[in-house]
């Protein structure tokens, strides 16, 4: 009884405060037509996400209500912090993503081209290479996925102030 009371209590307080749940993923688009300027990475996440969701991907970018166009993205690591005994401490990793989105029947794009980023910080250890290399990749695949989702929240955005 104790714990269904709490249980009510937690879920009045969650809605009270604007906590909603995802839901589908929708950009505000019946259809959407993703090409690659230049390979990217984020390009198979952003489909994941939007195969999920009311937004048909189209393969014929005529055929659909917008086009993203991947423009590429880049992968930079560098020493972010040095030891007094001059070892490196911590890498940043950067992934940065260029997109835009173009409509058919307007000239100008609904999203220029822009570039959204990602930064992580990793420490380094001697000791434990393979490991870090490990930790290397699952923070790309973190970054990848917080860009994919800062993507199509840009689109959804700039959809609603057409």
């Amino acid at each position: 009884m104790l714990l269904s009371g709490a249980g009510m209590t937690v879920a009045l307080l969650l809605s009270a405060c604007g906590f909603q749940l995802r839901g589908d993923p929708s950009v505000g688009l019946p259809s959407l037509n993703i090409t690659e300027a230049m390979p990217s990475s984020v390009t198979p996440d952003i489909r994941r996400i939007l195969e999920q969701g009311p937004t048909k991907l189209m393969g014929d970018p005529k055929q659909a209500a917008a086009q993203l166009r991947m423009l590429g993205d880049t992968r930079e690591k560098t020493v972010h912090t040095i030891t007094s005994t001059g070892r490196v401490y911590e890498f940043q990793l950067r992934l940065a993503v260029r997109f835009e989105v173009l409509l058919p029947d307007r000239e100008l794009p609904l999203v220029p081209p822009t570039e959204v980023e990602a930064r992580r910080l990793i420490s380094y250890s001697e000791t434990a290479p393979t490991a870090k290399e490990a930790e290397e990749v699952l923070l790309y695949k973190d970054m990848q996925l917080e860009l994919a989702d800062r993507i199509l929240r840009q689109i959804t955005v700039a959809r609603r102030e057409m």
